[in-house]
């Protein structure tokens, strides 16, 4: 498991041995669809009911039960615990794992409710990866160097004979012949979740580009406003927390007494489990990216409302 793509295949694995069902997503697994040659990270999206079971993995990593010497901690990332009640609120652990003491960290990202996903991805794997319609759906980020590989798994898709590989095109040429090859019946589905869809037949290319770049500029603002409202949680709750005198995070203590630690300090200090459970919350983080979004592009009321989505589809 020294190279990172034996590393994630050995670590999954192990998952297996422990009936922890998780399916890897994100940079990994856009170097398995060969879009990526290399990342630090490898990212899990884990059914809720393996997620205590995974932290006590850890704890026997550590304690070398199965001939293993790992050692295992948090990162200084701001992040929930390993807790279910947090994973299913849309929190995502960061920890950082050694195999030996002579190996290289393998940084490891676990999702329950992942970003722009809900449950559904739980239908949508292959051989313990995620689909392309799940990857490229985790890749809408704030992020620009994410949507190129936006539209190159959907593009694979396409190529794949899938129909849901319209809903993440970027080109205007492929988007405007995958959208007429979609059977009827998908096609009301489809324009629901990405109204950009419906307008295609009365625009030219030019036109179908500025359009691409106001859509792309609304997902990216809308999970910005997100990641605020979580990157502000973490930063209340720490305070709190260093005032009660938490020293240096994280500790060099074993795993799971690091995460005993984090896990008592949340429940003391309120780190709130589901910060979007609000429908009014996630309302106006919509209303707000969506504001942000004209603002950058200089996008007209008109125009804004041809590419916006519904708020099901980018905060489930």
């Amino acid at each position: 498991m020294n190279d990172p793509i034996g590393f994630y295949r050995g670590f999954q694995q192990l998952l297996r041995t422990r009936a922890i069902r998780a399916v890897l997503t994100s940079g990994m697994a856009c170097v398995e669809y060969g879009l990526q040659q290399n990342t630090k990270d490898t990212d899990w999206i884990l059914e809720p009911e393996g997620i205590d079971r995974l932290a006590d993995l850890f704890g026997e990593l550590e304690r070398g039960v199965s001939g293993a010497n790992w050692r295992v901690s948090y990162r200084g990332l701001f992040g929930a615990p390993l807790a279910r009640e947090y994973l299913e609120g849309g929190w995502t652990s960061h920890l950082v794992a050694r195999q030996s003491p002579e190996a290289v960290d393998r940084h490891l990202d676990f999702f329950g409710r992942a970003p722009r996903l809900g449950a559904a991805w739980r239908l949508n794997t292959e051989g313990g990866i995620a689909t392309r319609d799940v990857v490229a759906r985790m890749k809408k980020t704030d992020r620009p160097k994410d949507w190129p590989l936006v539209n190159g798994l959907a593009i694979q898709a396409f190529f794949e004979g899938e129909p849901g590989a319209v809903l993440h095109l970027r080109e205007p040429g492929i988007l405007e012949e995958a959208w007429e090859r979609t059977p009827a019946d998908l096609r009301d589905s489809f324009a629901r979740e990405r109204p950009l869809l419906a307008v295609l037949p009365q625009r030219d290319e030019a036109a179908i580009e500025r359009l691409l770049l106001v859509e792309q500029m609304l997902w990216q603002c809308i999970n910005r406003e997100r990641y605020l409202v979580y990157q502000q949680a973490w930063k209340d709750f720490y305070r709190a927390w260093q005032r009660d005198r938490i020293g240096e995070w994280p500790t060099a203590e074993p795993f799971l007494r690091q995460h005993r630690r984090v896990c008592d300090a949340a429940r003391v200090h309120g780190l709130p489990p589901a910060p979007l459970a609000n429908e009014a919350t996630r309302q106006a983080i919509y209303d707000r990216g969506r504001e942000r979004a004209a603002a950058l592009v200089a996008a007209a009321p008109a125009e804004l409302a041809l590419v916006s989505m519904p708020l099901d589809t980018i905060l489930p």
